[in-house]
């Protein structure tokens, strides 16, 4: 007994130190990307390269890169078929690309492999709870990048850093309620991510129980929302998606009062918030009536914290009914989601969805 080794501890690989999202990977067929092809067009975003190898393009604006897989008899493919149009794949730059996976697969999360061309970059890569993928890039000092590697660039001189959006802030998710736990324990063991506060949002149909984990360094955020309720945005989402899905993509910009008129005047079209909901905002925040005006005129929304950080989003119509773009602007170290006025906007779409098939 004196002489038998003691247990091995688990010592898993510290978590990555996350630099931010490198790509997101919608599964399309050849009419859904020519519609995504044109919404992305209007956002601002290039065609900014072709795979190598796949039936696969790079659209890029900002710091922003969206991949279109088309490809056939692939895992996209197959993700096609059970979903739709939809989100199958997040890749996220890391420090060390080969420690952030063994994390992952140490904690229990399914490892991932797809086909790799000659002289293309094998990407590791694990399923999330819902199947959909999530990879982990690095770049090597000196060496090509992914983009460089695995696809022919037509547009690498491109003014990527020129336009109205920066970089993605956030991305929120809809799960079904039996499913939020799950992936906030996925985010926190695989990744590491911190976790934030539960939230209840008021929904016209129900209520929307929402939670945010983020990397360390804030550089990645996911906002989870589920539902009970029968006929909540999250549950039409579910029913749409024919389970998990997204919601949105927050994207960040310089300056909100220039970048949404700039999406507009380029045939982006936002919801329509109601004019009460800028009556309500004079009389809590006391704002200059130039910058109410300025609001109401472009449907832009506000949150204030309690130590002055403030927050200006606007939100794009929804996409094939399914997901859209939210346009952000953080100041003052505001640091949440605009939660105060997730019901204005619940509200919106619904309203918006009701006139769409009225008019249908």
């Amino acid at each position: 007994m004196g002489d038998q080794a003691p247990p091995e501890l688990f010592d898993p690989p510290a978590p990555p130190e996350h630099i931010g999202f490198q790509f997101l990977e919608f599964a399309v067929d050849d009419t859904t990307r020519e519609h995504v092809a044109q919404w992305l067009g209007k956002l601002g975003f290039r065609l900014a390269g072709k795979h190598r190898s796949k039936d696969v393009l790079l659209y890029r604006h900002g710091a922003g890169s969206i991949v279109l897989n088309a490809e056939a008899d692939s895992f996209a493919s197959a993700f096609f078929q059970r979903h739709g149009l939809s989100l199958c794949a997040s890749a996220f730059h890391v420090d060390d690309a080969k420690l952030a996976f063994e994390r992952a697969a140490v904690y229990g999360s399914k490892p991932f492999s797809g086909r790799v061309g000659p002289n293309e970059r094998v990407v590791p890569g694990v399923q999330s709870p819902d199947g959909s993928l999530d990879y982990f890039v690095d770049e090597a000092p000196g060496g090509p990048t992914l983009w460089e590697s695995d696809f022919v660039l037509t547009d690498i001189d491109g003014p990527y850093e020129v336009g109205p959006l920066a970089r993605i802030d956030h991305v929120c998710l809809s799960l079904p309620a039996d499913a939020l736990d799950t992936w906030v324990l996925f985010f926190r063991s695989a990744f590491g991510f911190e976790t934030e506060p539960a939230v209840l949002v008021p929904d016209p149909y129900g209520l929307v129980r929402s939670r945010a984990v983020r990397s360390r360094d804030g550089s990645v955020r996911i906002a989870l929302n589920a539902s009970v309720d029968r006929y909540t945005a999250v549950s039409e989402s579910l029913s749409t998606y024919r389970d998990s899905g997204l919601n949105h993509v927050a994207f960040s910009t310089p300056d909100i009062f220039d970048a949404v008129p700039r999406l507009e005047a380029d045939g982006v079209k936002f919801l329509r918030i109601p004019r009460n909901y800028y009556d309500d905002l004079v009389a809590r925040f006391g704002l200059p009536d130039e910058q109410i005006d300025q609001m109401r005129e472009h449907n832009i929304l506000y949150d204030r914290d309690e130590r002055g950080g403030e927050f200006f989003h606007a939100y794009t119509e929804q996409l094939d009914q399914r997901f859209f773009l939210e346009v952000i602007k953080r100041r003052g170290g505001y640091d949440g989601y605009g939660t105060a006025n997730a019901a204005v906007r619940l509200a919106a779409h619904a309203q918006h969805q009701q006139r769409a098939r009225q008019a249908a």
